[in-house]
């Protein structure tokens, strides 16, 4: 255990409940090693921080991972493993308050921490699938028919979703790479219940293979396009993940475990094996020809014989016969010397412990756990910390709702896109307000600067008073230009009249107008030609034939005057005398 801190806050809790009295912890003694610091030396790791916790069935392990600065590898920054007490399991009502303790004490200061955790790989369905070159909105629909080819698929019971992994040609044409997979409904809203009881809400949930393949995306394991293995041997199962360079291509659990290897050691089954008894025999201590190994050899050579076929499965038919460069061993087995040499025997690809952290070149500031118990949950852990939204599956966030997500972002662009066209509006009829503004002003001061030169100034009892008398002047005119009207009209025909016409009788008619019917729209227009007409009668003489051409001149001339509108010739006849012919004629004319 490397936080014995942890694990006393939580006893004490649990005595709580339980009603007991809590009894100081015991303090260890000299001989005693003090518990591991797994915590960073650097304190400046503070961007993207994610929290990775790994259930096991009998442990917690808890990591913490981060960014220097924005948008650089993640660093881990500590980690804790702790052993769940016998008298509590992961179903217990009193597990969410052991939860809640070690995510308190563990990320301590940190609060902005995105928590991931992860089904087991026993509550997963996965198959790497090619389909046709559709269209975006189709490869759901063929992503969870691909998968129900291979496997019975609930819609109720378990949540679908698909990673597209890229296009790939077969036989010349383009088809779509995807990893479908379908989690157990159950398991999932379980986990996320109890992170919530536990007053952590958690950030995503993914699953053991997405989590081993973040160690690739994050370019803690280096991986070609030859697929490499990963086998998790713990103790009641082996988990075996086929990755390449492009992610997941196949996973599988197979019954055999830790245990089984021992089972034979042993001798029985009816007193079951410790867990230190497990790790004590796959030990470093047993060597390649004792005796002790010599009984688990038929039961390694079972399971090694199983991880052969699947990765020679794997690679004809996800990797393009290329042969799986290495298998990758963590859990039980870590210290076994003896099996890991075996395994290389039997298997023709490299055989390596997985360490992740053991690389120089991976700026890991904290010393790894080396014992096999922790480092099994330590590793799941580390995979599960390192998740990203960008490139890691979360079940809790499906392409259900990232399409959901990606039209409401749709729609909030259309409506800032409206917003910003009406704020364009606004502030373009606002700068033509100003404008007008600023030429009312412009000319408000010219014609104050016109009004300063003038003396007096200008008030409006003075306008008043000009166009009182200016009305008075105007009213004046008009009075004398009505009075004096027939002699103006005598004097204009007499001015116009030509020596071959004499006029021999005038007739007008002046009635004085009247400003209201003046300003009547209905006012009759013959009325007026009544009212204010002039007729006149006379005779033209001339030579014969230039009777008619004088007349007509001097109607003419006559509606030329400023003084006469329409003239109309009511009347002329021609009269032969001894002497002559004259044109007698009468005309009445409009005065306007």
């Amino acid at each position: 255990m490397n936080d014995s801190n942890i694990l006393n806050s939580t006893e004490r809790l649990l005595n709580t409940i339980r009603g007991e009295t809590p009894q100081p912890a015991p303090k260890p003694s000299k001989s005693e090693k003090p518990p591991q610091q797994a915590i960073s030396l650097k304190t400046n790791i503070n961007h993207s921080l994610t929290a990775g916790v790994f259930i096991g069935e009998d442990s917690v392990s808890l990591v913490l991972t981060g960014e220097r600065k924005q948008g650089e590898q993640k660093e881990l920054i500590k980690w804790t493993h702790a052993r769940i007490p016998e008298h509590l399991d992961i179903n217990s009502n009193q597990f969410p308050f052991f939860l809640k303790s070690m995510l308190t004490e563990f990320l301590g200061k940190h609060k902005k921490v995105a928590i991931w955790t992860a089904i087991d790989s026993k509550h997963l369905k996965l198959r790497n699938i090619i389909i046709p070159d559709l269209h975006d909105s189709k490869i759901p629909n063929a992503a969870l028919w691909g998968l129900k080819k291979e496997f019975e698929i609930d819609a109720q019971k378990e949540i679908f979703d698909f990673e597209f992994i890229g296009d790939t040609q077969v036989n010349g044409i383009k088809k779509k790479n995807i990893v479908a997979f379908a989690g157990d409904k159950k398991q999932i809203s379980f986990l996320n219940q109890l992170f919530s009881t536990a007053g952590f809400p958690l950030t995503g949930i993914t699953a053991m293979p997405f989590a081993l393949q973040n160690f690739i995306w994050t370019a803690l394991i280096q991986v070609d396009s030859s697929p490499i293995i990963i086998v998790n041997i713990a103790r009641d199962y082996s988990e075996i993940s086929c990755l390449s360079d492009k992610g997941v291509l196949l996973t599988r659990t197979i019954k055999t475990g830790a245990y089984s290897l021992v089972e034979e050691l042993t001798g029985t089954l009816d007193k079951p094996v410790k867990e230190s008894e497990i790790t004590r025999i796959l030990s470093s201590e047993i060597g390649r020809n004792s005796p002790e190994f010599q009984s688990i050899e038929q039961s390694a050579n079972r399971l090694l014989g199983k991880l052969i076929r699947t990765g020679d499965y794997c690679s004809h038919n996800y990797a393009a016969s290329e042969p799986v460069s290495r298998f990758l061993f963590f859990g039980e087995t870590d210290n076994c010397q003896a099996f890991m040499e075996y395994a290389a025997e039997q298997i023709p690809s490299k055989i390596e412990k997985f360490s992740p952290f053991d690389d120089q070149s991976v700026p890991l500031l904290i010393k790894m756990p080396v014992g096999a118990q922790e480092r099994n949950t330590i590793i799941p852990a580390l995979g599960i910390a390192l998740s990203e939204e960008a490139h890691t599956p979360n079940f809790l966030y499906t392409y259900l709702q990232k399409n959901i997500n990606a039209k409401y972002k749709k729609m909030n662009l259309l409506i800032a896109a409206a917003a910003l066209a009406c704020l364009i509006v606004c502030i373009a009829v606002w700068g033509g307000l100003k404008s007008m503004e600023k030429n009312e002003i412009t000319q408000k001061t010219v014609i104050e600067n016109q009004l300063a030169q003038y003396n007096p100034i200008v008030t409006q009892a003075l306008l008043s008073k000009t166009i009182a008398e200016a009305k008075k002047k105007s009213d004046m005119i008009n009075r004398y230009a009505h009075d004096f009207l027939c002699l103006a009209i005598i004097n204009e025909i007499c001015s116009l009249t030509p020596e071959k016409i004499f006029i021999t009788s005038l007739d007008s008619s002046f009635i004085k107008d009247d400003p209201q019917k003046e300003d009547s729209a209905k006012a009759n227009k013959n009325e007026r030609k009544k009212k204010r007409s002039v007729t006149i009668k006379g005779i033209v003489k001339t030579e014969f034939t230039d009777l008619e051409s004088t007349l007509t001149g001097y109607v003419i001339r006559l509606g030329d005057s400023p003084l006469f509108g329409d003239i109309l010739l009511e009347d002329k006849e021609i009269e032969k005398k001894a002497e002559s012919t004259v044109l007698k004629f009468t005309a009445d004319m409009e005065i306007l």
